[in-house]
């Protein structure tokens, strides 16, 4: 559990560099470079984003779906020391 093997890795930077990706630089690239939000007549803000929400919601949930599938493979990829004695 002290070091992390090749699998650890790969989930833990690219799962959390796409969520990083999709939270927070797309963010702050919606801040500094976004359009601005003009009210309509009706008092309603109008939205229009330098990168579609949709894009940005399918790369968060892909580092998240990363990370569900690593969390899974260590359930039932490892096997405890109990159970590997009681084998024997």
């Amino acid at each position: 559990m002290s070091e992390l093997n090749t699998t650890d890795k790969v989930a833990a930077y690219v799962g959390g560099g796409l969520i990083v990706l999709g939270a927070v630089v797309i963010g702050l690239l919606e801040m500094i470079a976004g359009s601005p939000h003009p009210v309509t007549g009706e008092g309603q803000i109008e939205h229009e984003a330098l990168i579609p929400l949709e894009i940005r919601s399918y790369i968060i949930i892909l580092g998240l779906l990363i990370w569900a599938v690593y969390a899974i493979y260590k359930v039932i990829g490892t096997t405890s020391a109990t159970d590997t004695a009681d084998m024997t």
